[in-house]
């Protein structure tokens, strides 16, 4: 089952996040994405997250990422959504959602 949590994006300013998941052993051999869409049935995706750091850290593995300000810069503000993330173990093709929750995008005043 998928964690949940919750992730406040800054327009204009850098996102990053570590996701801690509850498996040591995905710092290598599997692939990550993340998707952020306007509602579940959307079909319009607001922002892709496929480029993840993957650290182990005794029992878990801390996932992070960082998207710069210029594509931050382009979510609409203020908004919100939901996102998930999955990993592929590259081996087998198996798909597991890791973690799923709402994101928040606070509007940028400097501009």
């Amino acid at each position: 089952m998928a964690q949940q949590l919750d992730v406040i994006i800054e327009q204009g300013a850098n996102f990053v996040q570590t996701w801690k998941i509850d498996n040591k052993q995905l710092a290598t051999g599997y692939t990550f994405l993340a998707k952020f869409r306007p509602q579940h049935a959307s079909t319009t995706t607001v922002l892709t997250i496929n480029t993840f750091t993957a650290v182990h850290s005794g029992q878990h593995t801390n996932l992070s990422c960082n998207v710069a300000s210029t594509t931050t810069d382009d979510l609409p503000a203020p908004s919100q959504g939901v996102y998930d993330i999955e990993y592929t173990q590259t081996s087998t093709g198996a798909v597991t959602r890791a973690f799923e929750g709402t994101y928040y995008v606070t509007p940028e005043a400097t501009k």
